[in-house]
């Protein structure tokens, strides 16, 4: 992969993720937010498309012209305040022309394994998460977690999801399509403002911690994680360095739901536990599941159906 092919598809990861968000707010007519988050990717836009148009023999997506009265439209619509028409354009234009570049690239390139980032990533985890002691994550071996059911997949914004296997069913950690615009959802979902501390049970590849942290600035997140492998893959396919670095969030390592048993058992007013579904799903213990079910109390009836 080029040097210029690279860029534009990070790139695009970023510019999705503030896309998605000016949509989101579009949506909830806060406009003021919405505009804001546009006003910030508008160089980036610029950047990202005269790098397309450049490289067009690469994309051969849609012509110059194409793309130029699309960007018209999407700035016509920004002047005349027509907001309803500019989050429409944003979304089904400007992010599913975005996406089939991402695809488009995914198509052409071996994009592989960064081992340097992963053993970066695990000597800044084991320096700041709980539970790692005398633990082993130097090695990854994808043909035996691939074995053992795990699998990572490309979405279509640039980012990796993660699959799984449990009690004879296959499940997803995070969606196949605009990562940052569920996890965000989520964890707009979960934040309160009130809590002091967040209790979270499922790390996945990290994208919901991520988005809380942006909400719970001030607030601490602990993230319990019983499955290893996924915290290995966290590390290896997803950029977990953005939560490493933040100090109000720990990530612990508890494959026996020993520490999170002692902090269900002594919560405070102002805590607030939150868990991720599928890592619920993923759970191989009958005590871990019977620890975490009265948190969510419609699963049984779920899995009934």
């Amino acid at each position: 992969m080029t040097d210029n092919i690279r860029n534009i598809f990070e790139q695009n990861i970023r510019l999705l993720k503030g896309l998605n968000q000016a949509v989101f707010c579009f949506r909830k007519q806060q406009y003021d937010r919405a505009l804001s988050f546009l006003a910030n990717r508008i160089e980036l836009i610029k950047y990202v498309i005269e790098a397309i148009i450049t490289d067009r023999e690469y994309f051969n997506l849609v012509s110059t012209d194409t793309v130029m009265e699309m960007l018209s439209g999407i700035l016509n619509a920004q002047k005349t305040r027509d907001y309803i028409l500019l989050s429409d354009l944003l979304e089904l234009q400007l992010v599913s022309f975005l996406c089939g570049v991402q695809e488009l690239i995914i198509s052409k390139e071996e994009i592989v394994f960064d081992e340097e980032k992963y053993l970066e990533n695990i000597e800044l985890l084991q320096e700041r998460g709980d539970g790692f002691s005398g633990i082993s994550l130097e090695s990854i071996n994808p043909a035996l977690l691939l074995e053992k059911g795990y699998r990572v997949e490309f979405t279509s914004c640039g980012l990796m999801t993660l699959a799984a296997e449990n009690n004879d069913s296959q499940f997803y950690f995070h969606t196949n399509s605009q990562v940052y615009t569920e996890a965000g959802i989520l964890a707009e979902h979960w934040y309160q403002k009130e809590a002091k501390r967040f209790i979270i049970y499922g790390l996945g590849m990290g994208y919901h911690i991520a988005e809380l942290k942006e909400l719970a600035l001030e607030q601490n997140i602990e993230v319990y994680e019983a499955d290893l492998n996924v915290i290995k893959l966290a590390c290896a396919f997803s950029n977990i360095r953005e939560i490493l670095n933040c100090d109000h969030v720990r990530i612990i390592y508890d494959p026996d739901y020993k520490a999170l048993k002692q902090r269900i058992d002594n919560l405070v007013s102002t805590d607030s536990v939150h868990i991720h579904y599928p890592s619920f799903q993923n759970i191989r213990s009958i005590e871990g599941r019977e620890l975490l079910e009265r948190f969510i109390p419609w699963s049984k009836s779920i899995e009934s159906c």
